[in-house]
């Protein structure tokens, strides 16, 4: 009897052995493959952001120029623009490295000069007083 116990023991000590040497392989497995997609995503993610942040750029150095010589309205539309990419990425600058961030910085600094530039050309146009006699008679 004790040998048969004992036998009982060991066969149950290897049954719990292989299953749980199963269900460890099948969930490393699925664990693997959960990091992978994961990996994927965020690397896709980081894909898109820079993109999106890229895009911004170069949206923001071809208006710079522009906004050197444009107009009231010209200049509220670019600055609407400029406010509504902003606030997207923003929205999304909490993940980013501390270099992105940096440069993110850089480039709204950057817009806050030129509209600086800008509000102050505005103003000096608004404090020109014209005064000009249409109905002036030519003898």
């Amino acid at each position: 009897m004790e040998i048969l116990a004992k036998l009982k023991t060991v066969t149950y000590a290897l049954m719990i052995g292989v299953f749980m040497f199963a269900c460890s392989q099948e969930t490393r497995e699925e664990t693997n493959a959960e990091i992978d997609e994961m990996q994927t995503e965020a690397t896709d993610a980081a894909v898109e952001t820079d993109r999106e942040y890229n895009d911004f750029e170069v949206w923001v150095n071809e208006n710079e120029a522009k906004a050197e010589t444009a107009t009231e309205q010209e200049w509220a539309e670019l600055n609407a623009e400029y406010d509504r990419r902003e606030a997207e990425l923003e929205a999304r600058s909490s993940t980013w490295d501390e270099e992105t961030k940096r440069e993110w910085n850089e480039l709204k600094g950057r817009w806050e000069r030129t509209e600086n530039k800008v509000q102050e050309r505005l103003r000096g146009v608004e404090d020109v007083d014209v005064d000009v006699d249409v109905h002036k008679d030519h003898q």
